[in-house]
């Protein structure tokens, strides 16, 4: 059930930043600045979905991006991620860390790293994030609904974990 949750709070993060890079005329580095969002997410396809609100802050030129994303959900649930990807074409490729932690909790934070693979496709980022070990694959899809704002929705087992629309700060 752990790896389920750091699965979904890995993902929503990196759908906010594959996310622009879907759109043809959209560069990497038109994803630069700061970007924040709200949704629901939950930590495994068992828990229940709980609000959430996230913050970004992305570096990016034309071929590579990082970035750094915290999310508060309502229930308690806390994640931190930072991405690094290149883009080659319309393929993605790069890693991905999280740590989570429940607030109020005496708990250790989790600490999860993975590899990111994915292709844009028109509006849409389809990425999969592999954790090693037993750990379930996620699925990440990101579409871009305008140049300031964009949807993202991370599935594993059948399951959606995180749906977050995202809008450039202001």
């Amino acid at each position: 059930m752990r790896d389920h949750r750091l699965i979904g709070l890995l993902l929503a993060p990196l759908l906010l930043f594959a996310a622009a890079p879907a759109v043809a005329e959209t560069k990497l580095s038109d994803l630069a600045g700061t970007w924040s969002g709200s949704g629901t997410d939950r930590d495994t396809p068992m828990a229940a979905a709980q609000p959430t609100q996230c913050r970004a802050r992305v570096t990016a030129d034309l071929t590579r991006l990082t970035s750094d994303m915290t999310c508060n959900g309502q229930a308690g649930l806390m994640k931190q991620v930072r991405l690094a990807v290149t883009l080659s074409g319309t393929q993605f490729t790069g890693t991905a860390e999280q740590i989570s932690s429940m607030r109020n909790s005496s708990a250790k934070p989790t600490r999860r790293s993975g590899t990111v693979t994915g292709t844009r496709r028109g509006d849409s980022a389809m990425l999969t994030v592999r954790f090693p070990g037993l750990t379930p694959n996620a699925t990440v899809t990101m579409t871009l609904t305008s140049p300031a704002s964009f949807g993202l929705t991370v599935s594993t087992l059948g399951s959606t974990l995180t749906q977050v629309d995202f809008n450039r700060a202001r």
